[in-house]
């Protein structure tokens, strides 16, 4: 095997529409016919990444839920997770509460009935109905946090809420400022119908101390004896920003995250226009090098 390669999905190497090009399916099958281990890493959950893993022909790992699920791509067996402690899943529900948000309780899909369980009797935003239409996500909804508590809080991945930039900024902040390192969180561009990056809808999503996508590289390394010096990342969004920054060889898409920008040793063209694939032909010719004028997180 020549290394491993941690490619993000939304903004990477799926197009405005959330579709593969037929490049970019291309450039995988060429990375793996040279040796490479090939890792879908998102922060979408196994059954929102299915049909894409579906379409690539993905019979490997999948990182996903940002980092807090290995996945085996195909059946989605849980093979490896990073829980929110039940406590601390109660604070944070209560804390979206009272700020009058919806909370959103990812499950670890291969132990529980439901991906997700919505707490609160506020409607969900329109690209939540939206993207569970189009991933039939199964969930349940209540209306109380004992409610939730019924459903099991000790498989909870992730804690969430969705709703416009300018409310959930400040959301989060507070948040932060609050809960400390006791969790890890970031607001930042929804996919919605009418856009894959730069939407003024948010998401709030909030994780387990630790977790990452890197975390989880780290860990597919360890199982498979890959150095660190032979990874590749790929990806434009906050949720990449530590694995493009500590891979041997971290590449931004053009539509990246500014600081996701400032931390890579490699700019591709935008994810609409396959900048994947062109950033894997320059990959198996030798032609990328790490960087070393990275700026520091």
């Amino acid at each position: 095997m020549v290394g491993l390669v941690a490619v993000d999905l939304d903004g990477t190497l799926l197009d405005g529409k959330g579709r593969v090009s037929q490049a970019n399916r291309r450039a995988v099958e060429r990375l793996r016919g040279a040796g490479w281990m090939v890792v879908p890493s998102s922060g979408r959950s196994w059954r929102e990444s299915r049909r894409t893993l579906v379409d690539l022909g993905h019979d490997g790992l999948a990182i996903t839920a940002g980092g807090s699920a290995l996945n085996d791509a195909m059946s989605g067996a849980t093979l490896d997770r990073i829980v929110i402690e039940s406590d601390l899943v109660h604070e944070l529900t209560e804390s979206l509460l009272a700020e009058g948000l919806v909370a959103h309780l990812l499950h670890d899909h291969h132990v529980c009935a439901h991906d997700y369980v919505f707490v609160g009797t506020g409607p969900l935003d329109p690209a939540t109905i939206w993207w569970l239409e189009q991933h039939a996500v199964p969930v349940k909804r209540v209306n109380t946090l004992p409610e939730s508590a019924q459903s099991g809080h000790q498989h909870i991945l992730r804690v969430g809420a969705i709703d416009r930039a300018d409310r959930l900024e400040p959301v989060c902040r507070a948040m932060r400022a609050h809960f400390g390192n006791r969790a890890v969180m970031q607001s930042w561009s929804a996919v919605t119908a009418e856009q894959a990056v730069g939407s003024v809808t948010h998401l709030l999503e909030i994780y387990a101390p630790t977790t990452d996508k890197w975390t989880m590289v780290e860990r597919v390394c360890d199982t498979h004896s890959i150095p660190r010096d032979c990874v590749v990342a790929i990806g434009d969004g906050l949720n990449d920003l530590r694995m493009v920054r500590e891979a041997a060889l971290g590449i931004a898409m053009a539509n990246a995250d500014p600081s996701v920008l400032a931390l890579a040793d490699h700019v591709a063209p935008h994810h609409a226009e396959d900048g994947f694939a062109t950033a894997v032909e320059q990959l198996l010719k030798g032609e990328l090098v790490r960087s070393t004028t990275k700026v520091p997180e």
